[in-house]
């Protein structure tokens, strides 16, 4: 009873009906499912992953990578290496962290 009024008030102008409700509401849930299952599809695949020795936080970026748009990837590959310049530059990485090192 609540429900019918709610919808009344909250679609009013509209021409939904309660079928089209119930049809939408229908058609999410059984798309909220696959996520689910895709979710634990994942999860299982990341356990064996690490189970095998492999660095699963460096697996899930290049996964990530492989699915991204080829100018944005691009992209985050410029930046990784204007990175790794500053990182040089100051001494984080390359040949003049390993002089420091030495010292």
């Amino acid at each position: 009873m609540f429900w019918s009024a709610f919808c009344k008030r909250s679609m009013k102008g509209t021409s939904m009906s309660n079928s089209d409700l119930k049809t939408y509401a229908s058609e999410l849930a059984g798309h909220l499912r696959e996520i689910a299952n895709v979710q634990e599809i994942v999860k299982d695949l990341i356990a064996s992953a690490k189970d095998a020795g492999i660095n699963v936080k460096a697996l899930r970026k290049v996964a990530r990578e492989m699915v991204m748009d080829s100018d944005k990837r691009q992209k985050l590959y410029d930046d990784e290496d204007q990175l790794a310049l500053f990182r040089d530059e100051l001494g984080l990485t390359g040949p003049r962290m390993l002089m420091r090192a030495a010292e």
